[in-house]
């Protein structure tokens, strides 16, 4: 296996896992009518002293087919099955982060986190836990699974781990890595990354105009509201209970206390940040419901 979790099959016996020499197989060669089946017995034999996870893989493959008139083709058929070995009370488990990034692609708002794990123990290992995509000043924008296929990491090897990001705006961010892989502690990890917005794509000078005029009446189509007049105390509060209310996942409220909070106190710069981060995280949630 690679470090993004290809599967790889090399020679029997030449990686240090292997335990190829260990399995016997009985029958190695038969012939199959079509619609038959065939029993295939192995035994497996355990040397002494040997620790940890092993692995091999069994495949049965067909004769070629003859050459045809007329035809260079050969086709043939390969089947497998694969054993993981754990040798009881033998293994060991250790690991760490050996890497946290993120690649920006060319869709717009879009990239992928790149989390590494290397496996030092003797087992193997299926780690999981989550990356927090976190704004500069601590805000929570999302927070997303690691491993949620549960794929494995062999012994004394690398795995990348790759994480789709979706609908955050560009800017810097602080990438959270949390990973526990079974082991005495979890994995820690956090880094600063950049989202680069996605080049927009140009358009023929002069832009067409419209073939019908867009018509506007002038009129107002709302009573412009009176400014509302709340205390320092009052527009503190306010603002705790958004972020309360953001932080339980409670969006619709936290975005309506944002909202009130700014019409008392409109040029609060942080508060008018907040409240477009939660416009935004409930645009997502609506994409997602569909």
């Amino acid at each position: 296996m690679d470090k993004y979790g290809e599967l790889l099959f090399p020679e029997g016996g030449t990686l240090p896992t292997s335990c190829e020499s260990w399995i016997l197989i009985n029958p190695e060669n038969f012939f199959l009518s079509q619609g038959a089946g065939q029993k295939v017995r192995y035994t497996l034999k355990v040397p002494d002293n040997v620790l940890g996870t092993h692995l091999a893989a069994i495949f049965f493959h067909t004769k070629p087919q003859d050459a045809t008139r007329g035809s260079g083709s050969r086709l043939t058929v390969r089947v497998g099955t694969l054993f993981v070995i754990n040798i009881t009370g033998t293994g060991y488990k250790d690991g760490e982060l050996s890497s946290l990034s993120l690649n920006n692609t060319s869709k717009a708002n879009t990239a992928q986190i790149e989390l590494g794990f290397l496996n030092k123990g003797n087992i193997l290992t299926r780690p999981s836990g989550t990356v927090e995509i976190q704004t500069v000043d601590g805000w929570t924008v999302d927070k997303l699974a690691i491993n949620e296929e549960n794929q494995a990491v062999l012994p004394n090897s690398e795995r990348i781990f790759r994480i789709q990001l979706a609908n955050i705006k560009p800017g810097s961010y602080n990438l959270v890595a949390m990973v526990d892989y079974g082991g005495a502690e979890i994995l820690s990890g956090e880094t600063m990354v950049n989202l680069v917005a996605a080049e927009v794509p140009r358009h023929d000078w002069p832009i067409p105009q419209p073939k019908n005029p867009i018509k506007t009446s002038g009129k107002v189509s709302k009573p412009i509201e009176p400014v509302v007049k709340l205390s320092p105390e009052e527009i503190k509060s306010l603002y705790s209970l958004a972020t309360k209310q953001y932080t339980v996942g409670d969006y619709q409220s936290s975005l309506s206390t944002w909202q009130k909070l700014l019409k008392a106190d409109p040029g609060n710069t942080s508060a008018r940040k907040n409240m477009e981060r939660t416009k935004a995280k409930l645009d997502a949630l609506k994409k997602i419901k569909g």
